[in-house]
């Protein structure tokens, strides 16, 4: 699945992975916590070894000990993570900053072990010099508002319901608007509620109906206070999602649909500021790529302002206009687009990933990586265009030391184009899935020993992956293919698996191993698949693969597997899980009989006597987005069919498993496994 964002503020992308709930009965919390899993053997040190090769996991780890970037450039303050064993929320003053940050004397704020809780966005309310969170209690994403007192440390939880979607403030700060989800099963209840900053009181404005439901959306306010804007779904649908707004004067306070209800979008998020006082910016991808649009409050029509084919990933409301970043997995562009107009001022591409994570002002702060670049901030002045992207003056604020990254770049990575099975109905040429294959910079010298690791899906991504640069340190490549169902490559790209999860989002996989085998040189029983989430339930699909699906006659030998919180019963998954409109997308409504019947075909644990590959599943014990039964059940049926089945859980983690000694750990059980692969004699 398309996992949940960080940050509500950051890669809107990542706004696709939720969405409110569908008239299907589900279940998105358990009420009693999961048996106690084995923990894992622990690690008593930093090192890993893959046969003859050690790799000291430290400067991977902890050699750059910070994450989560919540800037605040209207306060001027930068908040962020120091990572380790425990997680703490730090704060740097960004007044007067003229070079590179020195992140090691940011004050800790509070003290609280954010590796225990799921922190999705703050926002610095200055006037009371508190941080107002979206963030749970006990790391099950079960979100709420709280506030942090900066004086004091003291966390106190302001809202108290099963699901809180989002939130906004009002421009004087006074108010808070945001939407709780009420019910413990679907069809879910959610409302739009306002409170008082200071006394903490709230009251409900209006709910969600079946045919309108609000979901996972930022909201924004008018600058006159009166108006609330946010993104909804018609009948929970995600392909159908709306720009609304609700006059919160009105005295019966309803729902207005301000984009067209007939032009498919997944997206319609605002972002913070106006254009003079009546423009509201949003991003929606109503022509198949994610463009900004402006919408009038005089004249309450919607004019489309940029028409990028690639999608706009993020963008920020500065005073010389807006500021974006379109891109592919290919690479990014900075752009400063005209608000009135949308006239493109000026340009600049970046090699990797770019996106802008805040802007006031005349100041925007951007992030770059790619495939061999972890990290790197720029704190950026953005003056009126010189036809340079905004005549952009630059200062680098956070960097990697370059001694650290010669150790933490074991890559050395390529784009390429693997053909696959079909054609492009764009084009009509023969499909293309791009892919960028990382190859150890220090070989194996030993030929056997070498295996190559395809990503199941979350593929393509142009950054850096600690997996990846780790594996390559072992001597072993990753392949990381965008499948069909990834994003990055527009609207029509993405949708290619809705309702055919588990079918050709496999078949490409097929075809991108038949490419590594044939390009590597590799045997198939060196070609494994790995992945988290989708990916791990993707995993389990490809190593379970009935050559009938679809009737493609499709499979591939594949020599191992890793899935990691993957879910193995689609239907089991529908029902506990919290996200049970995404699988309704992509699999289809376990209402209808012919569709539970296909969800129940495209289950791993179905097929769990079609697996031959040796494979390895990873689970946290307390990971409430996939429940760990999911893993538990397919190592349960594989064990008792005597099927190759290794099973590792870590006691207490969600679904990712956080922490330097525990990540320790898991590197540690994937390489043992894969030693006992490359071990394994050809005809194994």
């Amino acid at each position: 699945m398309r996992s949940l964002p960080p940050s509500l503020a950051l890669p809107l992308l990542a706004l696709l992975a939720m969405a409110c709930a569908p008239t299907n009965k589900a279940t998105p919390y358990p009420t009693v916590a999961p048996a106690a899993g084995d923990p894992a053997a622990p690690v008593s040190t930093g090192m890993v070894r893959y046969f003859d090769r050690s790799v000291d996991l430290q400067p991977f780890l902890a050699g750059f000990p910070f994450e989560r970037w919540m800037p605040s450039l209207e306060t001027q303050r930068l908040f962020f993570f120091a990572t380790g064993d425990r997680y703490t929320l730090k704060m740097l003053d960004l007044r007067g900053v003229a070079g590179p940050l020195d992140l090691g004397k940011a004050v800790t704020v509070g003290d609280v072990d954010w590796s225990k809780r799921s922190l999705w966005s703050l926002h610095h309310h200055a006037a009371s010099d508190t941080l107002w969170l979206h963030a749970d209690e006990r790391n099950d994403e079960q979100m709420n508002l709280w506030t942090l007192d900066l004086k004091s440390g003291a966390l106190t939880q302001a809202s108290d319901h099963e699901y809180a979607y989002g939130l906004g403030f009002s421009a004087d700060e006074t108010q808070v608007a945001y939407l709780p989800r009420s019910g413990k099963q679907a069809p879910f209840r959610s409302c739009l509620r306002v409170m008082d900053v200071k006394t903490r009181a709230a009251r409900e404005v209006v709910c969600d109906t079946q045919a309108l439901r609000f979901t996972w959306s930022e909201v924004r306010w008018s600058p006159d206070g009166d108006e609330v804007y946010f993104q909804a779904q018609v009948d929970g649908d995600r392909n159908r999602v709306q720009l609304v707004a609700v006059d919160l004067k009105a005295a019966q306070p309803a729902v207005k649909v301000l984009t067209d209800p007939k032009v498919q979008r997944t997206d319609a998020n605002a972002l913070e500021g106006w254009v003079d006082g009546d423009g509201l910016v949003f991003i929606a991808n109503d022509d198949g790529y994610l463009n900004l649009h402006r919408f009038s409050r005089k004249t309450r029509q919607v004019k489309q302002l940029t028409r990028f084919t690639e999608d706009v990933s993020s963008a920020r409301l500065v005073d010389a206009g807006l500021f974006a970043v379109h891109r592919t997995p290919m690479g990014s562009t900075l752009a400063l687009v005209d608000p009135g107009s949308g006239k493109v001022l000026g340009q600049q591409p970046q090699r990797g990933k770019a996106d802008v994570i805040d802007g006031h002002g005349q100041q925007v702060l951007w992030t770059q990586e790619a495939p061999d670049l972890m990290f790197e901030a720029n704190l950026a002045t953005v003056a009126p265009s010189d036809g340079k992207a905004a005549g952009l003056s630059n200062i680098q604020v956070i960097a990697l030391p370059p001694a650290l990254g010669e150790q933490i770049v074991q890559c050395r990575a390529e784009a390429v184009k693997i053909p696959t099975f079909d054609r492009d109905r764009a084009t009509g040429k023969p499909r293309e899935l791009h892919a960028f294959v990382l190859r150890p910079i220090r070989p194996n010298s030993d030929r056997s020993r070498e295996l190559a690791l395809i990503r199941a899906f979350y593929g393509g991504e142009n950054g850096y992956s600690t997996f990846d640069h780790v594996m390559c340190a072992a001597g072993l490549t990753v392949i990381s293919p965008a499948v069909r169902g990834s994003d990055g490559f527009g609207k029509a790209f993405m949708a290619l698996n809705d309702g055919d999860l588990g079918g050709d989002e496999i078949v490409d996989l097929f075809h991108v191993a038949r490419w590594a085998e044939k390009t590597l040189g590799l045997a198939p029983r060196q070609i494994g698949v790995y992945g988290g989430s989708h990916g791990g339930y993707a995993t389990m699909r490809a190593l379970t693969f009935p050559t009938g699906t679809s009737g493609r006659g499709e499979s591939f030998d594949f020599g191992f597997g890793l899935a990691h919180a993957g879910f193995s019963d689609i239907k089991s998954f529908h029902d506990q899980c919290n996200i049970p409109d995404w699988v309704v997308l992509e699999s289809g409504d376990p209402s209808k009989p012919e569709q539970l019947a296909r969800m129940k075909d495209r289950s791993p644990l179905t097929h769990v006597d079609l697996l031959r590959a040796p494979l390895l599943l990873t689970h946290g014990s307390n990971d409430w987005r996939v429940p760990v039964g999911e893993s538990r059940a397919f190592n349960e049926k594989a064990k008792a069919l005597g099927k190759p089945v290794t099973y590792v859980e870590f006691a207490a983690q969600g679904h990712h498993i956080e922490g330097v000694a525990l990540q320790r750990q898991l590197f540690q059980a994937r390489f043992d496994f894969l030693m006992k692969v490359a071990g394994e004699p050809p005809g194994k």
